[in-house]
């Protein structure tokens, strides 16, 4: 009988739930307050917060397979089995392109110190106030949260004056300040690649690109996602076409050379037979037979040029890629950041709960 625990005793060690809703429901005033706490620290912080607009562009990055038939060269591939003058054909294969730029690194382009230089020297229009100005000069003094005005976090303009082009063999020497506005580009640019499948009917790939700006002002950025694409369009058509451009212009300098011995051949050709009209001598028939011999191998190499001049034209324009744009930049209508019902949502909640521990506290 000494080993019965006393009935209340047993009910003393579990949790009763019916108490503590009755402690909740005489406390609910203090919750209500915490929770309208919340809910004006919402409002604050949605009114504090700039706008955002998001703007996205889609694009289709097609590439063959360079030397095979897909290509322009692999499609005039013909070429190569026939004869010009008794020229040997023009070797029309060969692996090209297999140090393009492919769309994995796209990412880390867009990142670049040269590329965001290349950008923030672009101009945009600023839709409130209709105001023409650079990039750099939009990021340093309208891109910025209240708070950053209030303590004075304005970059002076005119910063990038002093800095060389990125195409410059000069070495870029950057202030601490130029460097936190390339860093805000960068991270206001967002690009992302997802591959789709062409049904494999050419033997090629195609990669979707997109790219993402978010900026307080809604036509700046569209403007900016525009000119992000630009340049990255012209950024990766001049590294896979650069090398086919620099041995075209290698071979169009020779070609001219060549034209001019050629021309010069044909007219000392033409002087001589003119001079020696019905002149039977064997030292005229042995310079005649010199002039021609040099004649047939300045055409010779003039035409063999040509021929190379015209094949490395279709090389650049088989290694120049294809852009297609799926989804163009738009004027967003609605701003993508603060999230107002997430934030209110998310506060009344910590009210809630802060509110709930509070009462839970006090009547222990």
């Amino acid at each position: 009988m000494n080993d019965i625990k006393p009935k209340d005793a047993t009910m003393n060690e579990g949790l009763d739930l019916s108490e503590v809703w009755n402690r909740i429901r005489a406390g609910r005033k203090t919750i209500f307050v915490c929770m309208a706490v919340g809910f004006v620290l919402a409002v604050l912080v949605v009114l504090i917060t700039p706008k955002e607009y998001k703007t996205q562009v889609s694009l289709l990055a097609e590439s063959s397979s360079k030397g095979s038939a897909s290509g322009l060269l692999g499609q005039l591939g013909g070429l190569a089995g026939m004869n010009f003058g008794g020229l040997s054909g023009l070797n029309l294969g060969g692996n090209m392109g297999s140090d393009a730029l492919t769309p994995e690194l796209y990412p880390e382009i867009v990142k670049s110190t040269p590329f965001l230089l290349e950008v923030l020297r672009q101009k945009v229009t600023e839709s409130r106030t209709n105001k023409t100005m650079t990039v750099e000069e939009y990021l340093a003094n309208r891109n910025q949260s209240p708070v950053a005005h209030l303590i004075g976090f304005v970059r002076t303009k005119a910063w990038y004056a002093s800095v060389p082009k990125p195409d410059s063999m000069a070495l870029l020497k950057l202030t601490s300040t130029q460097m936190d506005i390339a860093k805000s580009l960068a991270d206001i640019i967002h690009l992302e690649i997802v591959s789709s499948s062409n049904g494999g009917l050419t033997g090629g790939n195609s990669k979707v690109i997109m790219v993402s700006i978010e900026v307080q002002d809604p036509v700046v950025s569209a403007q900016m996602a525009e000119l992000v694409v630009s340049s990255l369009k012209r950024y990766i058509v001049n590294y896979n076409t650069g090398k086919a451009k620099k041995d075209l212009d290698f071979i169009r300098a020779r070609y001219d050379e060549a034209r001019e011995k050629y021309y010069a051949a044909q007219q000392a050709l033409a002087h001589h037979n003119d001079r020696n009209v019905n002149v039977v001598l064997q030292s005229v028939n042995t310079s005649r037979e010199r002039l021609e011999t040099e004649n047939i191998l300045a055409a010779n190499i003039y035409n063999s040029l040509a021929q190379s001049m015209e094949q490395s034209k279709i090389k650049v324009q088989d290694q120049t890629p294809v852009f297609t744009v799926i989804e163009p930049a738009k004027v967003p209508l609605h701003k993508s950041k603060p999230k107002s019902i997430i934030i209110i949502m998310g506060l009344l909640f910590v009210g809630a709960f802060a509110g709930t521990g509070i009462v839970l506290a006090k009547s222990r």
